[in-house]
């Protein structure tokens, strides 16, 4: 089995293992109703992201030997710039996107672009959807995942890969685990292609930075739109 084989492999492994450490975080609800928490579901997002983050921290930080030096390399501020920039862009890129995909499988999603979303912002939860969990994804999927596959397969199957490993943990998969679930491929479909966009900035840019900068501010732009 050679190294190329052998580093998709231990990719697709590992975002295995993330999707269920996301459900075994998850049941930190079943312990907050033991313990009688109150009001825990107001601050399910929040919590959740935070423990999602922890528990990433602590995987790069054993991966890297027991060091979080260079986690996040110096690169040229033309790349966060562009990330910046690409991150608000990106929310407006979505309706060709949806376009395409109601075409491929005859859905009928439609975009309406209200901008009233700072209204949310009230809502503590909203900071794990704008920072810890980006920051964390990232982290996973660029700095482990993509530089990984990088050091043995060619940049654009690198990137490729890791755009759809990092969809996958988007995709549908709990309609095989709960009847009640009827989730589509949609935000699945939606991911690859901002992966993408986050795997090249990772790799032109040798730095998780501007991916993590690009991921905020698509998160961010999501809610406020």
């Amino acid at each position: 089995m050679n190294n190329e084989l052998i580093s998709t492999l231990k990719a697709f492994f590992a975002t295995l293992l993330y999707i269920v450490g996301l459900e075994l975080i998850g049941s930190w609800l079943y312990i907050a109703e033991v313990i009688e928490f109150e009001n825990y579901h107001d601050y399910y997002f929040l919590i959740q992201g935070v423990l999602q983050l922890i528990v990433i921290l602590i995987f790069i930080y054993f991966i890297k030997n027991r060091t979080f030096k260079n986690l996040i390399k110096k690169t040229h501020r033309k790349w966060y710039l562009i990330a910046f920039i690409l991150g608000i862009s990106f929310v407006f890129m979505q309706t060709p996107l949806k376009w395409m995909y109601n075409l491929l499988f005859g859905t009928e999603y439609q975009i309406a672009y209200r901008f009233d979303g700072l209204s949310k912002f009230r809502n503590i939860n909203f900071i794990s959807f704008i920072l810890f969990i980006p920051i964390g994804e990232e982290l996973f999927f660029r700095e482990y995942i993509q530089n990984n596959l990088q050091k043995k397969t060619t940049e654009l199957i690198a990137i490729l890969l890791t755009s759809f490993l990092f969809a996958l943990i988007h995709s549908p998969y709990k309609n095989l685990i709960l009847e009640s679930a009827k989730q589509d491929w949609h935000l699945f479909y939606l991911t690859i292609f901002g992966g993408i966009i986050s795997g090249i900035l990772y790799s032109k840019s040798k730095s998780t930075g501007p991916s993590i900068v690009f991921h905020v501010f698509w998160n961010l732009t999501a809610m406020i739109v």
